[in-house]
C-alpha cells in the first residue's frame, strides 16, 4: 500500500545534434551521452581532480553511423563504445586516451556488459553470439538460428491427451483445432536484438526475430555460452526486453487483438503472468522495459502511435509500475511532448531515474512512502490512499480492513494522479477565516462549506498537470459536483447491501494560481514536487529554476466556495537541493531536508527559514533520510525530527535510535518501529526515553517494548488512540495486530475516565490480565466502586475479574513498561494487608447495595476468593436461599452451587461443608457433586452416631484442624489416650500446652511426652524443663547432666531432698565434668561451696588464670600454704610460658612480614610484565598451572602454548566443592604457591586476634606478679608484650596498606573480569590503584584491613613501666 513520491527533480538544457546513448558512472556519478559524433559530459564527476571534456571520434579516425551500446568500465577507467560498424572502443577519461580494441567484420546488432563488468555479449550481423571477457578476448561464439532448445528442454511422460483434457468454455472442439501459425512482427518492430542479463550475471536473454517465422521470440544462455532455453510460440511478442535483477522473471510487451500487455516469462521460456496497459490495441508501442536496482519499479517506455498523412508522430510516456498481492499499479506517469532520446536508472540509487530529451537531461528521484491520514484524535479513520493510474484506492481502517488490491472504495479521476496529501492533524477547533467567518468542530465528517484543512481525512489530489482536487467526507448518495471524478464502493457489494458510512467526494477543484509578483516560476507546473498540505489553508511544494531550488507557499482561499481559488502567495529561495518538506502537527512550522542532510525551519506564518536548532545545535541528519517525520513527544509540548535512511537507520536529529530499521510510525504516544530482525519495537514518546534508546539503555523499564512480526513486515498504519496496528507482508497481505503496549495504554486512558465497560470488553478480547483494573490506580477504584459495578453490569465479567485478582501488582511486572514512571514508587496497595481480600470485601458490598440478587454468582466469588476462603459463608448463604419460601432469587440455590463447585474443588467444598457440622448443607454438595455415595454415605452415618463433642473432634480430625480437634475435647478425660496419641503423631506438643490446664492431668502427661520428645531431639535442657513441669525430677536431672546446666542439676538434687552422701556424689560427678569441659572457674566454685575443698577451688582457679580469686580463696580459709603451694609456682610457670609464647609470636610476625614484601615485590613484578604483554614470566616457578594475577584468571598448557582466560567465557562458574578448596588455597602459607600473599595476610591477621586477646591475662599475671615482688620477671614480662603490640603497630601499615574503611565502595577484582576490564578498572579512579590494593580486594572484606584492637587504653602497670634513657 505504497505509493512512489517525487523528491527531486532536476533538469538542464542540453544541445544534441543526434540522437544517443547514456550511460552513468556509479562511483563518480558523472553522467556520458554518447552518439555518432563522440561522447559528450552531461554531468560531470563530484570526486574526479581531471576534468573530462569529451571525444569527438573524427579526431580519431573515427566514424560511425550508429552508437549501439555504452557503458563506463569502472576497473579501467574508460567508457567502451560498441558502434553499428562492429567497433569497440575505449576511450579512458582520465588519460583522454581513445583505442579501438576490437572489431566485429560483420557488424554488430546489440551488445551487453555482464552486471559484474567481466563479460561481454555481442550480437552480429550474421545473427551470432559471441561471448567476450573484460580484456576483448572471444570465449565462445553461436548462432540465434538454431533448431535446438537448450538444456533445459522439457520432457513428455506421456501424461494424458489432448482429447482427454479440459478445455474449459472452448468446449470438445477446441481438442480437434490445430495449432495456429504465429503472426511476424508489425511494421513498427525495429527487427533488432535486444541483451539481458539476470542480476547475478550467470544468465542472459536475447530477443530476436526468427528466420522461419518471422516472429518474436528469445533464447535463455548461460555465462559460458551454453543454451538453457527456448522461449514458446508467443503471437504479437514485441522488441522490449529486461530481465528483473532479482532474478524471478522476464518483461516484454505484447499486442493482442483486444489489448496491449506487459507480459512475464520465466527462465525455462513460459510465460508467467502479465498485466494490461491503460491504452487501446493499436495506440501505442512499447518501446522499451526497465526494472530499476531494486527489482520492484518497472519502467514502461511508451510511444503513443497517431496515423496521419505524414506518417508516425509520438509524444513519448514514461510509466512506472509497481505490484502488490498479484496486482499492479500505475504509480507515476511522465510525458514528453517534445520525445525522448534515451533513458535509464541510475545503477546507484534504485529511485532514481535519468531521462535524455532533445532539450533537456532530466533526474528525477523518488521514494516508496504510504500515504496515511495524520490524525491522533478518534476522529481521525487511519486512512490509506493508494494510487493506480487514475483511480485512488482509499480505505479507512478505523471501519473496516479490505486487504489490497482492493479498498473500502476508489475514486476515479479523468488524468493520472501524481500526488495524494491529508489535511493537516489539527485538534483543536478551526477559527473562523475572512472567507469562512465560523467556527467550526473537528468533528471529522466535514460538510462542504467547512475548511478542508480543519479535518485531518480529508485529501488533496494532484493530478494532470495543473490541477488539485478537493476531497472531503459524504455520503454516497449526496448531490455533489464532482468534476468528472467518480466513487465506487468496492468494500461491499451484492444485494442487500446499503452504504452506511460516508465515502470521499469532490468538495472543490481548482488550477493552480500564481500571484502576480511572484518569482521565478516554473516552466510546467508538473514540475512541482516534495508536496505537502502544511497548515489548515497552506499547501507546500518544491521546484527548481536554472539549477536554483525554491518553497512555493501555496494558499488555499475559501476552497468549497465559489469564490475559491489555489494561489502561490510567496516563493522562498533554498540554498539547496530540497529532498523532503515535512510539517509539525500543529501546522506552525514545517522542517525542509536539504540534499546534504541538514535541516531547515520554515515558519508559516512569516515564511522566514532558518536552521532547525534543537538543544542549541543545528541539526543535521548524518545522511540523507528517504522518510521524514516531525514527531510531538512530551503530550505535544515539543517537536522532534526523524529520518529514515535507505540502509535502515533511523536517526532522531544527529543521534541514531535504530541501526536496523525498516519502517517507523507514530502513533498517539508511542513510536512504532520494525526492524530486520522482523519485530515491531514500541518505543514511548517521552524525552527521556528517547535519550535511553539513544544511550543503548534498551534494557531498562519503559523504554522498548519488542515482539516478534512476520519476515519482511513493513508498518501501513496504527489507528490513533487505538489498539491495532496494521502490517503489510512482502507479498501484499495485510495484518491486523493489538500490540499490548498500545492496548495498555488505551486501558489506562479508559480506566482514568472511569469507562470500565470499554476497559473490560478490550481486556477479555485482548486477554489482559484483570488485575489492572485495580492496580491501575487502587484508591480511585476504591472510590468509584459502586460505579465500577453499574458501569459495568455483567454478572460475568465481574465475576471474571473476581476470579483472576492476585496479589501481583501487575503494573510493577508484566505491564511495567507502560507504568516505567511508577517502578520507583512503592506500589499504592503494599499499605494494604491483602489486595484481593480488599478489592472483594468492597466489591461485594457494591453488588449487595446495587443489586443483590443480580450479582449473586459473583458475590458468592467474593466469598471464595477470600485469604482465608470464606467458603462456609458462601455454602451458607446457598443453603438460606434454599431454605426460603417466601423469597424468590434471580438465581437458585442449584445454580449457586454449581457455581460454588465450578470454581473450587469438590473435595475442598465438601470438607468446609462438614467443617460447619451441619450434615443437611453436607448432604446438599454432596448431591450435587460427582462424589460415589458408597464413598460418604457411610462416614457420615458413623459421624451421626457419635456424642456431640466427640464427634465435632472426629469431624476436625479428618479435617486435620487439630487446634479445634483439641479443643472440642479439653474439658473430658474419657479419650484421653486417643488424645495423647493423635498430640504425639502430629507434634501438637505447644498448642495442647496452651488448650489444657496447667494443674490437669492431661497436662502433665503432655509435658512427660514433650520431655521425651526433646529428649529425642537432643534438646536437653528444655526437656529437663518439661520432665520439671511432670514432675519426673529423676529424668530433669538426668537431662541437665546432659546439656551442662550443673546450676539445674543443683537445684533438681535439692527438691529431690538429696542427703550429704547423695549430694557430694552428684557434686563429685558435675566438677570432673566441668573440669573436662575446661570450666575451671564453675568447678571452683563447687569445690568451695558445696565440697568444702579449698585446695581443689585454689587448684582450679590457678588453672584458669584467676588469681584474685584464687588469693581471695586461701584467705578466706586461712589457708596461707596454698599461697607457697600453688598460687607463688603457678604463676611461675604461667610467666615461663608467656615469656615464650611472646617469643614465638614475635618470631612469627617478623617472618611473615619479610616473606610478605619478597611475595609481594615478585607478583607485582610479574604483574607488570602481564600487563606490558611479557608473559615469558607466567611460568615462573612461583606460580603453578592454574594462577590469578590481580584477579585475572589463566590456565596455561605447557604442551600448546594455549591460554583461556576469562575474556572468552565471561563468567566463571565453580562447584561448592572447588570453592571450599579455592578458599583454603587462598589461606594457605606455602612458599611459591598462587595465593601465598594473601595466606600470609590471613595468618597475621589470625596472629594480630591472638594478641589482642592475650592482654587480659597479661596484665592479670603481671600483677600477681608485683603483688609477690617479682618485679623482675612482671617487668621482663610487661617489657617483651609491650615490644611485641609496639612491632604490631608498626608493621600495621605494611600488611594492610588500604586507607578505605571497610564499607568503602572498592573495585572488585576477580576471575569474572577481563583483561580489559582490569585495567578499566585500576585506571577508571582518579588514580591508579596499587598493585597490593588489588590483591587485598581478592580477600574477605574483614580481612582486608587491620583488625580493630579491642583491649584497654591503659592496660600496663606504671610501676612496671621502663623510662627511656
Amino acid at each position: 500500500m505504497q505509493n512512489l513520491v517525487l523528491v527531486d527533480h532536476t533538469s538542464r538544457e542540453v544541445s544534441l545534434s543526434s540522437l544517443g546513448i547514456l550511460c552513468t558512472d556509479v562511483i563518480t556519478e558523472a553522467i556520458y551521452h554518447v552518439n555518432t559524433e563522440g561522447i559528450q559530459p552531461m554531468k560531470t564527476s563530484n570526486t574526479s581532480s581531471v576534468s573530462f571534456i569529451g571525444v569527438v571520434w573524427t579526431d580519431h579516425e573515427i566514424r560511425t553511423e550508429g552508437i549501439i551500446q555504452a557503458d563506463v568500465i569502472t576497473v579501467n577507467d574508460a567508457i567502451c563504445v560498441v558502434t553499428r560498424e562492429g567497433d569497440v572502443i575505449s576511450v579512458n577519461y582520465n588519460t583522454q586516451e581513445v583505442e579501438v580494441v576490437g572489431s566485429v567484420c560483420a557488424g554488430v546488432e546489440a551488445a551487453c556488459w555482464s552486471p559484474d563488468q567481466e563479460l561481454l555479449v555481442l550480437v552480429t550481423g550474421e545473427a551470432n553470439i559471441v561471448i567476450m571477457t573484460a580484456d576483448f578476448d572471444p570465449i565462445t561464439e553461436l548462432t540465434l538460428h538454431q533448431d535446438d532448445f537448450g538444456e533445459n528442454k522439457f520432457i513428455n511422460v506421456g501424461w494424458g491427451k489432448k482429447e482427454t483434457q479440459f478445455h474449459g468454455t472452448e468446449g470438445k472442439h477446441a481438442a480437434k483445432v490445430g495449432k495456429s501459425a504465429v503472426k511476424p512482427v508489425p511494421s513498427w518492430d525495429d527487427c533488432k536484438p535486444r541483451i539481458s542479463w539476470r542480476g547475478d550475471g550467470q544468465l542472459f536473454v536475447v530477443s530476436y526475430v526468427a528466420q522461419a517465422t518471422q516472429s518474436r521470440c528469445f533464447r535463455v544462455i548461460n555465462r559460458e555460452g551454453i543454451l538453457q532455453a527456448t522461449s514458446e510460440d508467443v503471437d504479437g511478442l514485441e522488441q522490449a526486453l529486461s530481465w528483473k535483477p532479482s532474478g524471478s522473471l522476464i518483461a516484454s510487451s505484447q499486442r493482442l487483438p483486444n489489448k496491449h500487455e506487459v507480459v512475464f516469462f520465466e527462465k525455462n521460456g513460459l510465460k508467467h503472468g502479465e498485466f494490461t496497459l491503460p491504452f487501446k490495441p493499436n495506440e501505442v508501442l512499447v518501446k522499451e522495459v526497465a526494472w530499476n536496482q531494486d527489482s520492484d519499479v518497472l519502467l514502461v517506455w511508451i510511444k503513443p502511435l497517431v496515423n496521419s498523412k505524414e506518417g508516425f508522430i509520438a509524444e513519448d510516456i514514461i510509466q512506472l509500475w509497481t505490484t502488490g498481492n498479484y496486482h499492479w499499479y500505475l504509480k507515476q506517469e511522465l510525458r514528453f511532448l517534445k520525445g525522448m532520446n534515451c533513458v535509464c536508472w541510475d545503477e546507484e540509487s534504485p529511485y532514481t531515474l535519468h531521462i535524455l530529451t532533445p532539450t533537456h537531461l532530466h533526474c528525477y528521484s523518488w521514494v516508496i512512502t504510504t500515504n496515511v491520514s495524520r490524525g491522533f484524535s478518534l476522529l481521525d479513520l487511519a486512512q490509506v490512499a493508494v494510487i493506480d493510474g487514475t483511480k485512488l484506492y482509499i480505505t479507512p481502517f478505523r471501519l473496516s480492513v479490505v486487504p489490497p488490491p482492493l479498498s473500502a472504495y476508489e475514486v476515479t479521476f479523468t488524468e493520472q494522479i501524481h500526488t495524494v496529501m491529508f489535511a493537516p492533524p489539527i485538534v483543536k477547533s478551526c477559527e473562523g477565516s475572512s472567507d469562512n467567518p465560523q467556527n467550526v468542530e473537528d468533528s471529522g465528517f466535514l460538510e462542504a462549506f467547512d475548511p478542508p484543512g480543519c479535518n485531518s481525512n480529508n485529501i488533496c489530489v494532484m493530478h494532470g498537470s495543473n490541477t488539485l482536487t478537493f476531497l472531503t467526507q459524504a455520503h454516497a448518495a449526496d448531490t455533489l459536483d464532482d468534476h468528472g471524478c467518480s466513487v465506487k464502493i468496492t468494500g461491499a457489494g451484492g444485494n442487500g447491501f446499503t452504504v452506511k458510512v460516508k465515502v470521499h467526494r469532490v468538495i472543490a477543484q481548482h488550477k493552480i494560481e500564481w500571484d502576480p509578483g511572484q518569482t521565478p516560476r516554473p516552466s510546467e507546473f508538473c514540475q512541482l514536487y516534495n508536496w505537502v498540505w502544511a497548515a489548515k489553508n497552506t499547501l507546500l511544494a518544491c521546484f527548481k529554476k536554472e539549477g536554483d531550488c525554491f518553497v512555493a507557499v501555496i494558499d488555499l482561499q475559501a476552497i468549497g466556495s465559489e469564490i475559491g481559488r489555489v494561489a502561490v502567495r510567496a516563493v522562498l529561495p533554498v540554498e539547496d537541493s530540497v529532498v523532503g518538506v515535512v510539517s509539525a502537527p500543529d501546522g506552525t512550522v514545517a522542517a525542509l531536508q536539504l540534499v546534504s542532510g541538514e535541516l531547515l525551519r520554515l515558519n508559516l506564518q512569516t515564511h522566514v527559514i532558518e536552521p532547525f536548532i534543537e538543544d542549541g545545535k543545528e541539526v543535521r541528519f548524518p545522511s540523507l533520510c528517504e522518510q521524514m517525520s516531525l514527531c510531538p513527544i512530551n503530550e505535544g509540548s515539543q517537536v522532534i525530527p526523524l529520518g529514515l535512511t535507505c540502509r535502515n537507520r533511523l536517526y532522531w536529529g544527529s543521534k541514531q535510535l535504530f541501526a536496523n530499521c525498516t519502517s517507523y510510525h507514530i502513533h498517539t504516544d508511542h513510536l512504532l518501529v520494525t526492524t530486520t530482525n522482523h519485530t515491531l519495537q514500541i518505543v514511548p514518546l517521552k524525552h527521556s526515553a528517547l535519550c535511553k534508546l539513544v544511550e543503548g539503555r534498551n534494557e531498562d523499564v519503559g523504554i522498548v517494548c519488542s515482539r516478534k512480526v512476520e519476515r519482511g513486515s513493513r508498518l501501513v498504519t496504527a489507528v490513533p488512540q487505538d489498539t491495532r496496528v496494521v502490517l503489510q507482508m512482502p507479498r501484499g497481505n495485510l495484518e491486523v495486530i493489538s500490540p499490548r503496549p498500545l492496548a495498555v495504554h488505551t486501558l489506562k486512558y479508559l480506566l482514568k475516565e472511569h469507562k470500565y465497560y470499554q476497559a473490560m470488553d478490550i481486556m477479555r478480547k485482548q486477554r489482559i490480565d484483570l488485575n489492572l483494573v485495580y492496580d491501575h490506580d487502587p484508591a480511585e477504584f476504591l472510590a468509584n466502586i459502586t460505579h465500577f459495578v453499574q458501569n459495568v453490569y455483567n454478572p460475568q465479567w465481574i465475576d471474571l475479574f473476581l476470579a483472576n485478582l492476585n496479589e501481583i501488582d501487575v503494573t510493577n511486572t508484566m505491564y511495567s513498561f507502560n507504568y516505567s514512571n511508577r517502578q520507583n514508587q512503592a506500589s499504592q496497595n503494599q499499605a494494604l494487608n491483602s489486595k484481593i481480600d480488599v478489592v472483594c470485601k468492597a466489591v461485594r458490598e457494591a453488588m449487595i447495595s446495587v443489586d443483590e440478587e443480580r450479582f449473586l454468582l459473583p458475590i458468592l466469588t467474593s466469598y471464595v476468593k477470600m485469604t482465608p476462603r470464606q467458603m462456609d459463608v458462601a455454602l451458607k448463604l446457598i443453603q438460606e436461599m434454599k431454605d426460603s419460601k417466601e423469597r424468590k432469587f434471580k438465581v437458585s440455590a442449584e445454580e449457586g452451587l454449581r457455581h460454588l463447585l465450578y470454581i473450587s474443588d469438590v473435595n475442598e467444598l465438601f470438607d468446609v461443608a462438614l467443617g460447619t457440622y451441619d450434615f443437611d448443607l453436607v448432604m446438599m454438595v454432596a448431591e450435587k457433586s460427582q462424589k460415589d455415595p458408597k464413598e460418604y454415605l457411610p462416614f457420615l452415618n458413623e459421624l451421626k452416631m457419635l456424642e456431640e463433642n466427640y464427634r465435632k473432634y472426629r469431624i476436625n480430625v479428618h479435617l486435620r484442624r487439630f487446634h479445634k480437634a483439641l479443643e472440642c475435647l479439653k474439658d473430658r478425660d474419657d479419650h484421653k489416650e486417643e488424645c495423647l496419641k493423635l498430640i504425639e503423631s502430629e507434634k501438637l506438643y505447644r498448642e495442647a500446652l496452651q488448650i489444657f490446664s496447667s494443674s490437669s492431668d492431661m497436662n502433665k502427661a503432655i509435658c512427660e511426652k514433650y520431655g521425651d520428645y526433646l529428649w529425642s531431639k537432643l534438646n536437653y535442657n528444655e526437656a529437663g524443663i518439661m520432665y520439671t513441669r511432670a514432675n519426673k525430677l529423676d529424668d530433669a536431672i538426668k537431662a541437665y547432666q546432659l546439656s551442662g546446666n550443673w546450676k539445674m542439676v543443683l537445684v533438681v538434687g535439692a527438691q529431690l531432698k538429696f542427703d550429704n552422701e547423695k549430694m557430694n556424689n552428684l557434686c563429685c560427678t558435675l566438677v570432673e565434668t566441668l573440669k573436662d569441659k575446661n570450666k575451671l572457674t564453675d568447678a571452683a566454685w563447687i569445690y568451695e561451696e558445696y565440697l568444702k575443698n579449698e585446695e581443689e577451688a585454689v587448684d582450679c582457679l590457678v588453672r584458669a588464670n584467676q588469681w584474685d580469686d584464687a588469693l581471695r580463696v586461701a584467705y578466706r580459709y586461712d589457708r596461707h600454704d596454698l599461697v607457697d603451694t600453688h598460687i607463688k609456682p603457678g604463676a611461675i610457670e604461667q610467666y615461663m610460658f608467656c615469656i615464650a609464647e611472646i617469643e614465638r609470636l614475635t618470631s612469627t610476625l617478623t617472618q611473615y612480614c619479610l616473606r610478605l614484601a619478597v611475595v609481594r615485590e615478585t607478583k607485582e613484578k610479574q604483574y607488570h610484565d602481564f600487563m606490558e604483554g611479557n608473559e615469558s614470566q607466567l611460568d615462573s616457578d612461583l606460580y603453578s598451572d592454574t594462577s590469578t594475577i590481580t584477579g585475572i584468571s589463566y590456565s596455561r598448557s605447557h604442551a600448546t602454548g594455549s591460554r583461556t582466560g576469562t575474556s572468552a567465557t565471561g563468567r566463571t562458574y565453580r562447584s561448592t566443592k572447588n570453592k571450599r578448596k579455592l578458599d583454603r588455597k587462598k589461606h594457605s602459607t606455602k612458599e611459591g604457591s598462587a595465593y601465598e600473599d594473601l595466606g600470609l595476610v590471613t595468618s597475621l591477621y589470625d596472629l594480630f586476634d591472638v594478641v589482642d586477646g592475650m592482654v587480659i591475662s597479661v596484665m592479670a599475671l603481671c600483677t600477681v606478679l608485683a603483688t609477690f615482688g617479682m618485679d623482675e620477671r612482671a617487668i621482663h614480662l610487661q617489657t617483651n608484650f609491650s615490644g611485641l603490640l609496639a612491632l604490631m603497630e608498626r608493621k600495621k601499615t605494611e600488611i594492610w596498606p588500604i586507607p578505605r574503611a571497610v564499607n568503602e565502595d572498592e573495585p572488585e577484582f576477580g576471575p569474572h573480569l577481563t583483561t580489559e576490564g582490569v585495567v578499566s578498572q585500576v585506571k577508571g579512579g582518579s588514580g591508579e590503584i596499587s598493585f597490593v590494593t588489588q590483591r587485598m580486594s581478592e580477600l574477605d572484606p574483614h580481612l582486608r584491613h587491620a583488625p580493630p584492637a579491642n583491649r584497654p587504653s591503659s592496660w600496663s602497670l606504671h610501676m612496671l613501666r621502663q623510662e627511656k634513657t
